[in-house]
């Protein structure tokens, strides 16, 4: 797992939020179809897409911020 998917599974923890509650709010906020075994699936083999990725962030009261390097 990369260091990512391990600080975005932290903050899934951090949250109190199972993969079953992210798959609700994922739903009722996006209409995503994903259930709680498909996001722990990409969670576990790293296939979870850029929107996904946002799309969780959000769900968990994070936003996805880019910044240049000084």
């Amino acid at each position: 797992m990369t260091d990512f998917l391990k600080e975005l599974k932290g903050l899934k923890a951090k949250e109190g939020v199972t993969y079953e509650r992210l798959a609700e709010i994922l739903k009722d906020k996006y209409k995503c179809q994903l259930t709680a075994n498909s996001l722990a699936n990409k969670f576990s083999r790293g296939t979870l897409t850029g929107k996904e990725v946002a799309k969780i962030l959000s769900a968990l009261g994070y936003e996805v911020k880019i910044e240049k390097n000084n």
